[in-house]
């Protein structure tokens, strides 16, 4: 049997959650407590047929949530982790949440453990990894549950870290600019304030979404608003004025 290089991975099917063992962790995940830690992002960004797989999507829906939510991003690539750990370090009194994506390496295998040691509550994206192979993607998640390591899929973690964000923080001119940004895929500020968020392809789908989080956080705010008050400027205003309406 040919035995693939982890430095090199392939692409393959990300495993359905009824082939993954439950996670056995007992905490509770918290937008305010976490910090996202991406693993070999460059790496994998050059890999043949990347754009279009579910890996990337699901990289893409985590960080885009954690840019929306004020999540610290963490970078950890290549030989010399120096820099990322130090940011790690930095954040462990304020944010002991450490979430991990990306590629699975030898280098995250060996330093997990000693995280482990500053911090239990560790949280791997079961769905946004990437391993040698499938086989050794649904290995990898039993060890870790054995080893007391959270896991959950990129829907789970970014339900639960709208749900936990500060509601004064996502009803804040900014979380709502930030979120309505994360629905487009764009950075804030490359929106013009003033332009109808449709011409940026806001669908119903995205509006439902935001209709749902805002709502959830105390925004007197239905569907038709959003569609009357279509801009970013003119939605933000109305979410603002909705509260405790």
């Amino acid at each position: 049997m040919q035995v693939l290089d982890e430095s090199s991975p392939m692409l393959y099917p990300m495993p359905k959650k009824i082939q993954l063992a439950p996670s056995q962790a007992k905490w509770q995940l918290s937008s305010i407590e976490s910090v996202l830690v991406l693993v070999g992002l460059q790496n994998l960004r050059t890999m043949a047929g990347i754009q279009d797989s579910d890996l990337m999507t699901h990289l893409v829906q985590i960080t885009n949530k954690a840019k929306a939510l004020d999540i610290p991003i963490v970078d950890l690539y290549g030989d010399d982790l120096t820099q990322g750990m130090q940011q790690l370090g930095e954040y462990a009194s304020s944010h002991p949440q450490l979430i991990f994506a990306g590629q699975v390496t030898p280098m995250l295998k060996q330093i997990l453990p000693h995280l482990q040691s500053v911090t239990e509550q560790i949280c791997v994206v079961d769905d946004a990894i990437l391993l040698s192979n499938q086989e050794q993607h649904i290995q990898w998640i039993d060890n870790i549950s054995a080893q007391a390591l959270h896991h959950m899929n990129s829907y789970s973690l970014t339900r639960l870290w709208d749900l936990s964000a500060p509601s004064h923080y996502v009803l804040s001119s900014r979380g709502i600019m930030l979120a309505v940004a994360e629905q487009l895929n764009m950075d804030a500020l490359e929106i013009d304030p003033d332009v109808d968020l449709r011409q940026y392809s806001l669908d119903s789908v995205a509006m439902v979404t935001l209709v749902g989080i805002w709502r959830a956080h105390g925004a007197n705010i239905r569907y038709e608003d959003v569609l009357k008050h279509n801009s970013l400027h003119a939605l933000v205003s109305f979410v603002l004025q909705s509260v405790g309406s």
